[in-house]
């Protein structure tokens, strides 16, 4: 006996199209850089990358504003990655709340240093420690760094949501962390 039937059988590939472009708009696989010049937002490329590396996915996505924020505007997010074809990656992700400590590493084989960055000191732990900072790291994390809007609204009020404001985390594998730093050093905001 079949669940569906009559003029619901027709409801069910409407509701499914419904959700599927619902998804769609929240989320744009094939966003460009052009696209990320556009946003209000500060989204930051690297001015220097290693030698081969090139963009392999651009994200754009947007958050919904909370129960408490009212029902006005979506908040664009972005991602980065860019790699060199041989394991080396280096990748930027944003988030406007909720976010967490995003460099912790589920291994007893990892060491950690701070580095300077356009940012403020930006604490980083990597994976296999040894060889100090010079050797090829299985993976690197930053910790969130806010850029100047979240600080900016977070001055202003520290409850407030942010509208413009935006944590950024970045990450790495098969790179120093000499190169790591290097990179960091070189971001600069998309739009300069």
């Amino acid at each position: 006996m079949s669940l569906v039937t009559g003029s619901s059988r027709f409801l069910v590939p409407i509701l499914i199209s419904s959700i599927l472009a619902l998804c769609a708009s929240a989320m744009n696989p094939r966003a460009t850089l052009d696209q990320l010049k556009r946003l209000e937002i500060i989204c930051y490329v690297p001015g220097w990358l290693p030698k081969g590396f090139k963009v392999t996915s651009i994200r754009l996505t947007y958050d919904e504003p909370g129960p408490d924020e009212g029902s006005v505007g979506r908040f664009p997010l972005y991602g980065l990655e860019y790699a060199d074809g041989h394991g080396g990656t280096f990748s930027v992700d944003c988030a406007r709340e909720g976010i967490g400590d995003r460099n912790l590493l589920d291994t007893e084989d990892s060491d950690e240093v701070t580095i300077t960055s356009p940012f403020g000191p930006m604490y980083l732990i990597y994976t296999p420690k040894g060889k100090g900072t010079a050797g090829r790291k299985k993976e690197i994390k930053a910790n969130w760094a806010s850029d100047p809007n979240m600080m900016s609204e977070k001055a202003k009020d520290q409850l407030a949501h942010p509208v413009l404001g935006r944590y950024h985390g970045f990450s790495a594998s098969n790179i120093t962390v000499a190169e790591f730093e290097k990179i960091i050093k070189s971001l600069h905001p998309i739009r300069d």
